[in-house]
């Protein structure tokens, strides 16, 4: 008699068919596991990223606001539907004294221009 050495594929030769369907499908079912698992672990850090993006998001908006408020003569005593009003405010007084300004520089300079040539 010849003696063999049991080797993986001698050994999976010898198995019945019902013993290799069985672990074909105890296979498969780690597989369905580890897939779910896997799955549930990306949705878990896709949201926590999600909900840490949001959190640094209003934190750069709570920032922001703050900072508009020391901008805003009395913004500090204002909410933010008010700050936004008065910013409006503010802008377009400012934009009004640039144009206030830009009309008197020019007067100036037009008197200026006629005082030298009189002679003034």
């Amino acid at each position: 008699m010849e003696k063999t050495l049991a080797t993986p594929e001698n050994t999976r030769r010898s198995l019945s068919p019902s013993c290799s369907v069985a672990r074909k499908s105890r296979a498969a079912g780690f597989e369905r596991r580890s897939k779910r698992r896997l799955s549930e672990t990306k949705a878990r850090v896709c949201v926590s990223s999600e909900e840490e993006e949001e959190e640094d998001e209003e934190e750069v908006v709570k920032e922001k606001i703050s900072a508009l408020q020391r901008i805003i003569p009395g913004g500090t005593a204002l909410g933010v539907d008010a700050l936004f009003e008065e910013t409006a405010g503010y802008i377009m007084s400012l934009q009004c004294q640039i144009k206030t300004i830009k009309v008197l520089t020019s007067f100036l300079q037009r008197l200026d221009n006629q005082d030298m040539k009189f002679g003034g």
